[in-house]
């Protein structure tokens, strides 16, 4: 296993052919400039791009994390109110956040019960908003009820992942231990768009600490890195793609098989609209037969 990130990088140029580097942050050469692009680590402000590639190709025992989280709701207490709008129900609620065309879950309004229920919104100002479609009846219960901002249409909740989440894995998988087990899901901006309230997340987390890194990885890494640097070097030679294709063909896929006998999971193809590559490959995805393509 590599214990620095000038190692990795060090096994990146050496697939080059290239000469060793001192330091990854002090090294000067064409090729350290470009490494530094991609992986950084130790920048003022780090770069992991290369490195959160690797780490979302595959479902990494090292790097999959569980964490179970519920949703948040906001309050109707102290100086909400819940009251009528012209035959609307009004929520007062200071600061709420939402703008017209937000939608959200109330529940648990007590006297006021048609208030309950998913409806999309109307902003009147920072503190109230009416709910559209709604029909005032009964007399508000002070200190009653509670809401949150969901999804749009489709789903009934979104959750945000860790800020260490790459990718979610599964949610209520249970014993599972594939990406099929489990509750549907949806991936979508950063959130977890799902019909549960309270799930148990399985993810894979931005591993930074090298020395928890295996050897399979750090290999399949340093590959990566090498396509990238020959790429921004010498342009799209014969060698940026052969180091991708060591990588996505040679490397990933006999990797994965090892990996994968830890603990079965569906096997996960590399990204062909992942952003990464098309800019590898001039913006353009294969058109070919995929056992052909170059990436």
């Amino acid at each position: 296993m590599a214990a620095t990130a000038t190692e990795i990088a060090n096994l990146a140029i050496a697939h080059l052919g290239g000469r060793a580097l001192t330091s990854l942050t002090g090294d000067t050469s064409q090729q350290s400039a470009s490494l530094r692009k991609w992986y950084n680590p130790d920048a003022g402000t780090p770069v992991y791009t290369a490195l959160d590639e690797a780490l979302r190709a595959h479902p990494w025992n090292f790097a999959t994390m569980r964490k179970r989280q519920t949703i948040t709701y906001a309050s109707l207490s102290g100086g909400s109110a819940v009251t009528s709008s012209g035959g609307l129900i009004k929520i007062t609620y200071t600061a709420h956040g939402l703008v017209t065309g937000d939608r959200v879950y109330v529940k648990d309004v007590a006297g006021v019960t048609n208030a309950n229920g998913r409806r999309y919104v109307s902003r009147v100002d920072a503190d109230t908003f009416t709910l559209d479609d709604s029909t005032f009846s009964g007399t508000y219960t002070a200190s009653t009820g509670k809401f949150v901002l969901i999804p749009q249409f489709d789903w009934d909740f979104q959750h945000t992942p860790p800020s260490d989440c790459l990718r979610p894995l599964s949610i209520n998988a249970g014993g599972g231990n594939t990406e099929d087990a489990g509750a549907d899901f949806q991936f979508e901006k950063g959130l977890i768009l799902t019909n549960e309230e309270a799930i148990n997340l399985k993810y894979i987390q931005r591993v930074t600490t090298v020395t928890s890194y295996p050897a399979d990885f750090v290999t399949a890494f340093s590959r990566l890195l090498a396509s990238y640097i020959a790429q921004d070097t010498a342009g799209a030679t014969g060698q940026a793609l052969e180091m991708r294709q060591f990588y996505e063909k040679a490397i990933a896929p006999s990797v994965k098989s090892r990996d994968a006998n830890e603990g079965k999971a569906r096997r996960i193809p590399p990204f062909e609209d992942s952003q990464l590559v098309q800019a590898r490959f001039g913006g353009m995805r294969w058109a070919g037969d995929a056992s052909s393509r170059p990436y």
